[in-house]
């Protein structure tokens, strides 16, 4: 019986043995296992993936005191701003800028014309008599004349429009050369069959 005994002790003393749960690693085991788990090809592996994604690399670029300071100063530095100046002599880069804010400023003139306030200020600015005075000695002044030059001159250098020149030019400078060589060589036909 003590035999017997003894076994359902030594029985019960493993069992608890075994249900007891290790603790929690401490700060530096934790910190030795994650350095060895790193040190992997794995580590490195799982290091690699997560850095090339777009939305931690966002995080980390944008969040950096020193990016925001850097791109600040370099906007408006004096070679930021002459960079600019140079950039937006570009008809093409400002064809692109303008197509690509068309639509904002078309949505917010939409939302202003829909905006009862809005159009309630532009019928009190427009009905004022003095508003109105200016407006009608204003459209039969010599100087509506220059700005509706001024207007047109723009119309005509407006980015959107620049490069929609350009191809009219070259379209019309080559069914002009077309046309011309088609001139020539009637011309030399009706020579040949005269002297004929």
């Amino acid at each position: 019986m003590i035999n017997k005994m003894f076994q359902v002790f030594l029985i019960a003393f493993l069992l608890a043995g075994c249900g007891m749960q290790q603790a929690a690693p401490s700060y530096d085991e934790m910190k030795k296992m994650m350095t060895d788990a790193l040190q992997t090809e794995d580590g490195k592996k799982a290091l690699r993936q997560m850095l090339t994604d777009p939305e931690l690399r966002e995080l980390i670029i944008l969040e950096q005191p020193e990016v925001k300071k850097s791109i600040e100063e370099t906007m408006l530095s004096k070679e930021g701003e002459d960079f600019w100046k140079k950039t937006f002599e570009d008809p093409k880069f400002t064809e692109s800028i303008a197509k690509s804010m068309k639509k904002q400023q078309e949505d917010v003139m939409k939302e202003l014309i829909k905006d009862p306030s809005f159009q309630k200020d532009l019928e009190d600015f427009f009905s004022q008599p003095d508003m109105q005075k200016q407006m009608e000695s204003a459209m039969q002044s010599a100087n509506m004349k220059e700005h509706l030059q001024k207007v047109v001159e723009e119309t005509i250098n407006s980015p959107l429009l620049q490069i929609k020149w350009q191809e009219l030019i070259m379209a019309a400078g080559k069914s002009s050369e077309e046309g011309g060589k088609k001139d020539e060589k009637k011309s030399e036909e009706e020579k040949g069959g005269k002297g004929n």
